[in-house]
């Protein structure tokens, strides 16, 4: 699997372009920045547990402070 991220000004665009990976067979999905942000901290805590800079109990720590009361 490939995952390909887009991001641009034109809702026009936007569109035409989620109409295209459709019709080539694509899964395509609009997010929001909120949606954005939590892929980009996923990822930071998914490479900081593979290169050994955060550990799990660190990471549930985290994770824990996120939480909105």
């Amino acid at each position: 699997m490939e995952t390909i991220i887009l991001s641009g000004k034109s809702k026009v665009n936007s569109r035409l372009l989620l109409k295209l990976a459709k019709q080539l067979n694509f899964s395509a999905k609009k997010i929001s920045s909120e949606e954005l942000e939590d892929l980009g901290i996923g990822i930071s805590i998914q490479e900081g547990l593979r290169s050994g800079m955060l550990d799990e109990k660190e990471k549930q720590e985290f994770l824990s402070r996120l939480k909105i009361e």
